[in-house]
This record gives C-alpha cells, sequence and structure tokens, in this order.
C-alpha cells in the first residue's frame, strides 16, 4: 500500500511537472511574440524585422537572388495628428499596415520601423520589379480615403529604394533606403526615389 500510495504520488507529480512545463513555454513564446511585433499594426517592430531581414539577406546573397528594400513614410503624419488627435492617427496606422499588406505578397517582409515610418523587403524582387511595387502602394494610398469620425482623411507616402549589393550589411542596405526617402521627401513628396550605391571606380 505505501509503494502504491509512493507511485501515485510520483505520477500525479510528473504530471503536474510536464503541464506546468508546457504552461511556461507557452508563456514564453507569447513574451517572445510580444517582443517581436509592434502592437498597434501587429506587423513586426524592428527587432522582428532584424531577425527576418538577416536570414532574407544570408538567402538572397548566398544564391545570389534579387532583394529590394522600400522605406515608406506617410506624408504631413504629425499635420494630421494635430488636428485630429493621436486616435486618428493611430486608426490611420492600421489602415495602412492592411493596405500596405494587400499590395505585397506573403514571402515579402513587412515592419513598422517607428512612428510613421514602415520597411518593406521583397524577395526575389530587382529594382524595376521594386519601382513597380512601389508605385502600385503609392497609387493605392493616394486613392484610398481613411475614415475616422465621420471624416475622410486622404494621406500620401514617400518611398525609398535601393536593391541589396553583394557587399551590403543591412545598416548599409537601409542607409540607402532611407537616403532615397528624405530625397523623395524634399523633392515634393508622394513620390518614389531610388538610391544605387556608386560604382567602385566612383569610390576610388
Amino acid at each position: 500500500s505505501l509503494y502504491l500510495n509512493l507511485l501515485i504520488c510520483l505520477i500525479v507529480t510528473l504530471i503536474v511537472l510536464a503541464l506546468l512545463n508546457r504552461v511556461i513555454k507557452r508563456y514564453q513564446g507569447q513574451i517572445q511574440t510580444q517582443a517581436t511585433l509592434d502592437s498597434l499594426t501587429e506587423l513586426p517592430n524592428r527587432r522582428g524585422f532584424d531577425l527576418l531581414a538577416a536570414q532574407a539577406m544570408q538567402e538572397a546573397q548566398r544564391e545570389p537572388r534579387p532583394l529590394t528594400a522600400l522605406l515608406l513614410d506617410l506624408d504631413h503624419f504629425k499635420a494630421l495628428n494635430d488636428t485630429y488627435g493621436h486616435l486618428a492617427g493611430d486608426q490611420v496606422l492600421i489602415g495602412f499596415a492592411r493596405d500596405l499588406e494587400s499590395c505585397l505578397r506573403h514571402s515579402d517582409i513587412v515592419c513598422r520601423w517607428g512612428g510613421e515610418e514602415f520597411i518593406v523587403l521583397l524577395k526575389d524582387t530587382d529594382g524595376d520589379g521594386g519601382q513597380v511595387i512601389a508605385e502600385k502602394i503609392r497609387q493605392h494610398v493616394e486613392r484610398q480615403p481613411y475614415a475616422y469620425n465621420g471624416h475622410r482623411l486622404q494621406l500620401t507616402v514617400s518611398i525609398g529604394l535601393t536593391t541589396l549589393q553583394p557587399d551590403d550589411t543591412l545598416h548599409s542596405l537601409l542607409s540607402r533606403a532611407d537616403h532615397a526617402m528624405y530625397r523623395a521627401k524634399q523633392s515634393g513628396r508622394n513620390r518614389i526615389c531610388v538610391e544605387l550605391p556608386q560604382p567602385a571606380y566612383e569610390k576610388a
């Protein structure tokens, strides 16, 4: 009887430990997911993007295969926030994130970089193909009204584009995209600018 009771206690203990381990793993998974997702748009955040981008760049440089980066910034977003409030801004960001996803393939990587900036990596896409997709996004946003409390909010987006080079790091790739996006802003907004690396002989 004593040994039977000990055996039953052991089995119950093992079952409890197994269930506890499962709960802990699930909780850790939820924490990891929350750490890599933007809570507002449910897109990957910077941390999540870094993980996805590193893998995409390794695959593209190993093959090699083309990879195009887009950096997108919503135009006059601060004025929208100041006029209609931050809740309107949040609603616009959520809507823009869904519209952005609708213009892309499942294999593409999209994240909220911060504020009103978003980053897209277009896999197996060269510069010409990237410009076609960027223009599709630009036109879609320009034509898409975003509703908030009875208001129809019209937006535009400025886009910087660059393509992956054999010696690129993630920093150099995004730096070129960022420079291109700022040129799009400075030259009138609601447009696409392309930033390509200088040939080696121009750097010498």
